[in-house]
């Protein structure tokens, strides 16, 4: 086994794929909970793995992992584990009850999902009537009893110029951070084309976020869109940089990594590339001995662009972005704006 590379910082855990919502963008194609769901032993014993791994953070999501009835028990698991526990949730199933049993076992914060400034734009794009209201709420409970929570959005062609006012209702709600995602075709999302944004839409919400994060008083992250540092990297003092800015590139394979409901493992929970189960597999094994991560890791065999641009230590490109326009995880990331003077090598 090898121990070249370090261990994950943080590991994405999708507990369940039951869901109150059937998103159009989905990428775990969530709705009825899968029959092959880890059970609770086998998922305490993942987190066991996940903990000897040398992991710091777990994401609990789904699915929604609320509506699983072990939540609290996996939560207190993982925290006895010595890890760091948050939670990624639509929201809706925040009651006061349950966020004060999460915060008594142990969760250190919740990715609350809002992908709309009103309820028009989230209800219609969530597919059920009432969902905004549930989900502020749920953000509501978490601010009264203390949870720590971010806003995480993802942002498509519907709702992408709404991004200032989500902004704003994150802050009015008391959340810490904002957590923009980028759309990615991957699980039910797969084909839907008519929700990406096009290259200038992204540079543009890339832009803002750059701005209102060197005047602003809360935290933001931006995820499947590695430009963004190098966005930072070329318009940002580096004193202000280090201080201010949260560092964002492709990080599947290299600092993170994904396990599904039913125990498959992927590099990340949009590159849905399967390195094996952890039913026949340690995650140890997987995370060191799988060639396809050893590919990822390396650098040097990105192709196109994204090959040639002296920010592909920083960046990458999106690698889902690529796998899911290509079917080849290493090929270029066409989303990326930067022209070839701007990425050559010096």
């Amino acid at each position: 086994m090898s121990s070249k590379h370090g261990p994950p910082v943080l590991v994405s855990f999708g507990i369940t794929r039951e869901c109150d919502l059937e998103c159009p963008h989905c990428y775990s194609d969530s709705g009825e909970r899968d029959p092959e769901e880890l059970s609770t032993e086998e998922a305490k014993r993942v987190i066991a793995e996940v903990a000897d791994l040398g992991s710091k953070i777990i994401i609990l999501d789904g699915g929604e992992p609320a509506l699983r009835d072990d939540l609290v028990d996996l939560v207190a698991h993982a925290t006895d584990s010595g890890l760091r526990v948050v939670l990624g949730s639509n929201g809706m199933s925040l009651t006061e009850e349950l966020v004060s049993r999460l915060l008594s076992a142990g969760c250190g914060g919740i990715a609350i999902s809002l992908d709309g400034a009103d309820s028009r734009t989230h209800d219609t794009f969530r597919g059920l009537e009432g969902g905004w209201e549930r989900t502020i709420q749920g953000a509501k409970n978490c601010a009264k009893l203390g949870m720590p929570f971010q806003i995480a959005p993802l942002m498509y062609r519907g709702n992408w110029t709404q991004l200032k006012d989500i902004v704003e209702k994150a802050k009015s709600l008391g959340a810490n951070a904002v957590e923009v995602f980028d759309y990615v075709p991957a699980g039910r999302g797969k084909g839907r084309s008519e929700y990406e944004l096009e290259t200038d839409q992204r540079k543009r919400i890339i832009d803002h976020i750059i701005r209102w994060q060197s005047e602003g008083d809360i935290t933001y992250r931006v995820i499947a869109l590695p430009q963004y540092w190098v966005q930072v990297e070329r318009e940002v003092p580096e004193d202000e940089m280090l201080e201010k800015y949260t560092r964002s590139c492709c990080a599947a394979g290299t600092r993170y990594i994904s396990i599904l409901p039913n125990g498959d493992v992927i590099p990340c929970m949009v590159l849905q590339v399967r390195l094996g189960n952890v039913r026949e597999n340690s995650l140890k094994e997987l995370w060191y001995d799988s060639p396809i991560l050893e590919t990822l890791r390396n650098r040097d065999l990105l192709k196109g662009k994204c090959g040639r641009c002296k920010y592909r230590i920083s960046c990458a490109g999106a690698r889902c972005k690529a796998y899911e326009m290509t079917g080849d995880m290493m090929a270029e990331d066409s989303t990326c704006w930067f022209p070839e003077d701007v990425i050559s090598e010096d």
